[in-house]
């Protein structure tokens, strides 16, 4: 906890110094200052019967009350600054590593507890740090002061005093400490309610058609119930620290006024000093509730403290970058040597792939599903490390390439055709500004999506709704594709991106893909031999390994995986009969 905050809290350090000052003036303001004016109406007002004595000694309290008062403001000010910028600082870093790590750690997070360290966890360290600066950071101070003011008055009270807060500050911290593992499990399952959520929404339609409203609600309420128990058994601990500290802190009152009394009566104190003492005591015990409330906070803020640390320094598994070269791809000629690679805690996805895409050149990649297609345009963009081979882009390992120059220089259009809450054009462009208002609309008359874009009312500038929910899947597609086409790059992928198509939509985007990106080395990933057939090169995948490539016409003759393929689709051989298949009586249609 305190190397994550000590990380980020240095570029605040003038703002936190003000504070520490504003607050310590605050304090010696109160316990000093207008507490000696107290005792001094007391010994030297009531004592004389002198008015004067008194309404100057109130005049006083009254400046020093306003110079207290303008302290806490300007110490308000400042605490918030700093605990503003702070998680402000750890919330972008969170983010900008989650955008930047490798899809295996990634995966290996989840998106579910990715989002709750990003948000939840953050929001805890910022009640910690506002509650520091503005009420804890003021306990110590008091604690010091108020402990040093009685020991000059009356040692015996002091004692009394000190021995009772000790006990009381381990009470706290034993408590605390158990804790902690149980906010651990806590936030495992809250991580589950995340998750549990994310795939209820994303998924509302499958629940509705498979009419599984109630399992879903059902294990939904069993995940809760696991996060209440787990709640309830965190909590229960250091539910105990308040009342703990009052009960020991009320005892030592009343001892505090016994043993006063005592003084008093045989004149080992006066009455003045007992009650200045006694108005110290209720000042001391007034901050000593605050310490529960920190000490509550402090076993959950160490652990999102921990898992924000466990993801700001998570290495990944991606290689690092050999030289950084951030230039250098024009022809975009693409290599692969021999790559083999396999996601964690599994055998080999793909296995001895080797193949050459060439500019001005088509070559597509055809399999069932889980044959690797995607896993190859993954390896190319560096999403995923390879394990074994080389991949070379005009010559040079993607290696020794910048990752940001590298995919600047890939124009990627994805399987899940993505649309952002946004213009179109923001959508079309991605944000990129040097894309033109001439090339987005070159772009979707490339995709077909132009006819889309005149029923719109403001055109490019027309807002789309989040996950593009204000237009057909079909048309989505075509967004997905006019976005990958807009952007200026020396390799185009179209991973699987013609699927929502129709034949004939299909066709001519495919023929006006040839046309605007002439000279350019493109990729194409389908599931349809319709989509491919005029390619320049076809890999054939087949669980993970090339079954064969060459041109449509060669592979028909030589490759027996794509031939199986081809009488598939093409209806070439006898289809199978399955009149003669019933369900089971007791089956759900």
């Amino acid at each position: 906890m305190i190397r994550l905050l000590k990380r980020y809290i240095k570029n605040y350090f003038p703002a936190l110094m003000g504070n520490i000052l504003f607050v310590a003036l605050q304090i010696v303001i109160q316990t000093v200052f207008i507490m000696s004016e107290m005792k001094n109406i007391l010994d030297n007002g009531v004592a004389a019967n002198n008015m004067t004595m008194i309404w100057q000694s109130g005049l006083k309290m009254l400046l020093f009350t306003i110079a207290s008062g303008v302290c806490t403001i300007i110490s308000s000010y400042l605490s918030a600054r700093v605990t503003a910028g702070v998680t402000c600082d750890i919330r972008k870093a969170c983010f900008k590593k989650v955008t930047s790590m490798s899809s295996q750690s990634y995966n290996r997070f989840g998106a579910s507890t990715l989002s709750t360290r990003t948000m939840a966890d953050v929001m805890q360290i910022q009640i910690l740090i506002i509650n520091i600066l503005r009420t804890s950071l003021m306990v110590p101070m008091i604690i010091v002061c108020m402990l040093f003011l009685i020991f000059r008055i009356n040692r015996m009270l002091f004692w009394v005093m000190f021995v009772s807060f000790a006990v009381t500050v381990f009470s706290l911290a034993f408590l605390g400490a158990k804790s902690k593992p149980l906010f651990e499990v806590l936030q495992k399952k809250i991580d589950r309610i995340s998750m549990l959520m994310k795939e209820k929404l994303s998924g509302v339609r499958a629940i509705r058609a498979f009419r599984n409203q109630d399992l879903e609600e059902k294990k939904l309420e069993e995940a809760n119930d696991e996060a209440y128990k787990a709640a309830i058994s965190a909590n229960a601990k250091i539910n105990f620290l308040a009342p703990l500290s009052l009960i020991i802190m009320n005892w030592a009152v009343v001892l505090i006024y016994f043993v006063g009394t005592k003084q008093l009566q045989i004149k080992m104190a006066s009455i003045s000093d007992l009650l200045l003492i006694f108005q110290y005591l209720a000042y001391f015990i007034s901050s000593i509730a605050v310490i529960p409330v920190l000490v509550n906070l402090l076993p959950k803020v160490s652990v999102s403290c921990a898992r924000i640390n466990a993801l700001l320094d998570d290495a990944g598994d991606a290689a690092p970058n050999r030289n950084n070269v951030r230039s250098g791809i024009e022809a975009g000629k693409v290599e692969f040597s021999n790559v083999i690679f396999g996601y964690s805690g599994a055998t080999n996805v793909i296995t001895d792939i080797t193949f050459t895409a060439k500019p001005g050149k088509t070559t597509a990649f055809i399999g069932t599903t889980g044959s690797g297609k995607t896993t190859i345009m993954n390896l190319l963009m560096r999403l995923y490390q390879m394990n074994f081979g080389e991949i070379k882009i005009d010559g040079t390992s993607i290696r020794d390439y910048d990752p940001d120059y590298l995919r600047s220089r890939i124009s990627y259009g994805t399987q899940k055709a993505r649309v952002f809450q946004d213009t179109v054009y923001n959508n079309i462009s991605a944000y990129n500004k040097e894309c033109s208002e001439e090339r987005v609309r070159l772009a979707c008359d490339a995709a077909e999506f132009s006819e889309v874009l005149e029923k719109m009312p403001d055109g490019t500038n027309s807002m789309m709704a989040q996950g593009g929910m204000n237009i057909s899947g079909g048309q989505r597609q075509r967004l997905s594709l006019a976005r990958t086409i807009a952007k200026d790059a020396a390799i185009y992928i179209f991973d699987d991106t013609f699927s929502a198509l129709d034949s004939k939509t299909e066709a001519s985007v495919r023929k006006n893909i040839k046309n605007i990106l002439k000279g350019k080395t493109i990729i194409m990933v389908a599931q349809k031999i319709s989509t491919i057939a005029d390619a320049d090169n076809i890999i054939v995948l087949d669980k993970g390994r090339i079954a064969g490539q060459g041109t449509h016409a060669y592979l028909l003759e030589n490759c027996d995986e794509y031939k199986e393929i081809y009488n598939t689709q093409c209806y070439t051989e006898k289809p199978v009969s399955y009149t003669h298949l019933t369900l089971p009586t007791n089956s759900r249609v």
